[in-house]
């Protein structure tokens, strides 16, 4: 990946920062309010932040310079954070809140859809599992340098961190260059807007073998919120007096797991291949290590499927983003804009159905009712496809004509 691996580096710094924001903020605000209804507002308002732009976003990143777009994110991102440590009262912190949201989306889908720009279509499997480790990196770091953190110093000093993690960002950026894949059509009213939006719709039903895929995120998205919810929920079980340790233990040893899996992607050829097949397969283990690790409370265990759960996490996050970047170039910043949307429209709705549903359920049957719902999905897909002999996510000719005569009207 030569020197431009450094501009990855510079972007897991700024999700450690990010990360770090976020804790605090949620700390801060709930310190600030003594309300859980404040703290849940922050976090609604950050989420829908993001839904309301994710479409957007695609449009804008297919129609300008991606590389320019992901500079004015963190530059306006960097300054939001800034304003809390002058004004901080529980009203700027949601309307920081939903900006950042808003704002995150033009960074990641320009970030996911340029990535082959960068670094070459016959490496994204590589630079995924690349950026996958770093995440997880990112979060172990980032979740126990806030804890560390908040208790030695001023939670200014941990969004000071942020904000300057954002502009250190916007700095290598505006350095790094390479060549703008993007073209202007010079057209930018909202009737032009409308169109690049039923480029994607016809794109996505021109192949079914993607809009399966969007089914199967679009239920993995949903899914999450019931271990996000449940893990918790655990570490209280297992002891009431040192839940954050217990929390800490479960995501770190589900950290290393990523890791681990990240490192192993890019070294065996079989796994260059048959994307779809791995998505599938790795989302059902995955699916499988989070219904064993919340069904019991043997530290052991829970530790061991955690790790084995955060192994299979990471593949299918990675071979997931690598299907998706192999989308024509022209439409792909609408394609991601897609997933942006799905993955926090179905983790919203998630979250809201396992709050309802654990009021008449417990904990771990509701992993049970989400996981094994979630796997029957994938199986079912799966006889689909083998049925129609369509388990490959690669480029036919034919089809690919089609799309590129409906991008280009």
């Amino acid at each position: 990946m030569g020197k431009k691996v450094y501009f990855l580096y510079t972007k897991a710094f700024s999700d450690i920062g990010n990360m770090m924001e976020l804790v605090v903020m949620n700390a801060v605000i709930y310190s600030m309010t003594k309300s859980t209804t404040w703290l849940a507002a922050i976090l609604a308002l950050r989420v829908c932040g993001g839904i309301i732009t994710s479409l957007f976003s695609g449009v804008i990143a297919d129609r300008y310079n991606r590389r320019k777009l992901m500079i004015f994110s963190d530059i306006t991102r960097g300054i939001c954070i800034l304003i809390l440590c002058f004004f901080p009262s529980p009203t700027m912190f949601a309307v920081i809140a939903f900006t950042l949201g808003a704002l995150g989306s033009f960074f990641t889908v320009s970030f996911s859809a340029e990535i082959p720009q960068i670094f070459g279509e016959e490496k994204i499997l590589q630079v995924n599992a690349f950026i996958s480790r770093l995440a997880a990196i990112s979060m172990v770091i980032g979740f126990l340098g806030s804890a560390l953190l908040s208790t030695v110093v001023d939670y200014r000093v941990i969004i000071g961190i942020d904000a300057f993690s954002y502009f250190l960002s916007a700095y290598v950026l505006f350095f790094f260059k390479w060549e703008n894949s993007v073209k202007n059509s010079g057209n930018s009213n909202w009737k032009q807007w409308i169109i690049d939006l039923k480029e994607v719709k016809n794109y996505v039903f021109l192949r079914p073998l993607l809009l399966l895929i969007f089914i199967v995120f679009l239920c993995q998205t949903f899914t999450a919120s019931s271990h996000n919810v449940g893990v918790p929920i655990l570490a209280e079980e297992l002891s009431a007096d040192h839940i954050t340790l217990y929390q800490g233990l479960i995501w770190g040893i589900w950290g290393i797991g990523g890791i681990i899996s990240t490192w192993l992607i890019p070294k065996f050829v079989w796994l260059k291949k048959h994307f779809l097949f791995i998505y599938f397969g790795t989302s059902i283990l995955m699916s499988t290590g989070f219904i064993l690790f919340l069904s019991t409370k043997l530290l052991a265990f829970i530790l061991f499927f955690a790790f084995f759960t955060g192994l299979f996490d990471a593949a299918a996050g990675t071979y997931f983003s690598s299907m998706i970047q192999q989308t024509e170039n022209k439409i792909r910043g609408r394609i991601f804009g897609v997933t942006n949307l799905l993955n926090r429209l179905g983790f919203t709705l998630g979250f809201v159905a396992s709050s309802l549903l654990l009021k008449v359920l417990t904990m771990p049957h509701l992993v049970w009712l989400f996981h094994g719902s979630m796997i029957m999905i994938i199986l079912v897909i799966s006889i689909i496809l083998f049925s129609r002999k369509m388990f490959h996510f690669d480029h036919d000719p034919k089809l690919k004509q089609e799309v590129e005569l409906v991008v280009s009207k």
